[in-house]
């Protein structure tokens, strides 16, 4: 292709994302998203100085390899970073945002927080508006990777341990959340870091059994 017959394209394009952008699917106040000219996309775009959305990317790329977030389709940068957009996967047919979860969905959600705690990586600023449900199995999808970050092994273990906390009490099993978590924080404040992991990873581990709460597995015998 030609310098010239790439450069038209490219002003094309960004006409029609221009004209996407103007209806957007949403917005905040980093960033605005709308539909891509590309069908299955859509594309987030940063809007103030200051964002890192190529962080943001591979951090969501991260998720995405486990399932838990929309496939990343690709990334562009600009000067001043004012402007960059990530386009990634149009999830929006199949399911559903902004919904309070269901204690089953929390326990799901605690069990894909702390997948990505084992892996290194902190998400935060999980509310409503940044969590989709697929429309069948009311299974959670994570959106929005602008508040979050990598960890080390100290900041992880009391992330996964927080995330099983947050997981058990969910299930109807807070009081081994909270001793769990305490425990794991003793752990860390002797300096324990091997110890405090490995007793995160074993509570995680009980966390990733449990399908439903225990008021509704208990139910399903009488």
């Amino acid at each position: 292709m030609s310098q010239a017959r790439k450069l038209i394209d490219e002003y094309l394009r960004e006409g029609r994302l221009s004209a996407n952008r103007s209806q957007p699917i949403g917005a905040g106040s980093y960033g605005v998203v709308y539909q891509s000219d590309v069908p299955g996309n859509v594309i987030k775009q940063s809007t103030q100085y200051g964002q890192d959305l190529e962080k943001e990317a591979n951090l969501q790329a991260i998720a995405a390899d486990l399932g838990i977030a929309p496939q990343v389709r690709g990334l562009e940068t600009f000067r001043g970073g004012v402007g960059d957009r990530i386009e990634m996967q149009d999830i929006r047919d199949n399911y559903t945002v902004g919904t309070s979860p269901t204690a089953r969905q929390s326990i799901q959600q605690a069990q894909q927080i702390g997948e990505l705690a084992l892996r290194g990586v902190r998400l935060e600023d999980r509310r409503d508006a940044n969590i989709a449900y697929n429309k069948t199995t009311g299974r959670p999808m994570q959106l929005d990777f602008g508040i979050a970050g990598k960890m080390d092994k100290a900041q992880s273990a009391a992330y996964l341990s927080q995330a099983t906390a947050e997981g058990m009490e969910a299930a109807g099993l807070g009081d081994f959340g909270s001793i769990l978590r305490a425990t794991v924080m003793d752990y860390l404040e002797g300096g324990d870091v091997d110890e405090a992991m490995d007793l995160a990873k074993q509570g995680f581990s009980k966390l990733q059994k449990i399908i439903a709460p225990l008021t509704e597995a208990v139910s399903l015998y009488w």
